[in-house]
């Protein structure tokens, strides 16, 4: 899913207060029935009707001070969710530092997940091996130069990669988050609703099927 960047006077943009794609209904801010003297315009979302405040000469969002990204998943870990709120504030006014915050919540996402936490491209690629990411998350993290030969870090990035490489790490975070933490605790309440003897069964006939391709090997 693509992110669109709050911009003033967009029609639709991601809201910064449900993060949902909505139409943003704008209007002149007055006190006391006088337009402001410096210039600020109110959006308000059609989803969630919360309100983001614009400066108009400086075509910046002033309030809320969280940027355009989407809200985290529930099931991201602490200190990751610390980093990826922290870039989510900073993103409308430097996607560049965004980029390097979502680097690190990304080494330590992985670190929750059971790798190093030294290379990203190292640790995405073995949590795919082990089945834990999907495959074509390899394809997607080099498409974007966070990983692969094309990999460069914020400071390297040409002014027209940023935006696009911080708004899918995001979008990517959430979806590790999702594939490798709450799927797998989905799963895993899942299973203990079956009953004891099914899940013997079951349990038993993986067993068999381990030691019989063992035994192949």
């Amino acid at each position: 899913m693509d992110v669109v960047i709050p911009a003033l006077g967009l029609d639709a943009f991601n809201c910064p207060t449900c993060g949902a794609f909505a139409h943003m209904t704008w209007r002149d801010l007055t006190f006391y029935g006088t337009a402001t003297t410096i210039g600020i315009r109110g959006a308000t979302c059609a989803k969630c009707d919360g309100r983001s405040f614009w400066l108009v000469n400086a075509a910046q969002m002033i309030l809320p001070d969280r940027g355009a990204a989407p809200l985290p998943v529930p099931d991201m870990p602490a200190d990751v969710r610390a980093d990826y709120e922290e870039a989510a504030a900073i993103f409308t006014r430097s996607p560049r530092a965004a980029a390097a915050l979502l680097r690190l919540a990304l080494q330590k996402l992985c670190v929750h997940l059971g790798e190093k936490g030294e290379r990203i491209d190292v640790d995405i690629r073995e949590l795919a091996r082990k089945n834990v990411l999907p495959q074509l998350l390899i394809k997607v993290a080099d498409t974007v130069r966070i990983t692969g030969n094309n990999a460069v870090h914020p400071g390297e990035m040409a002014p027209e990669d940023i935006d696009l490489v911080a708004s899918k790490m995001f979008l990517m975070l959430n979806l590790i988050v999702n594939k490798g933490i709450t799927e797998p605790k989905e799963l895993a309440a899942l299973y203990d609703m079956v009953p004891e003897g099914a899940r013997a069964v079951a349990e038993g006939k993986d067993a068999r099927a381990r030691d019989k391709a063992s035994t192949a090997k």
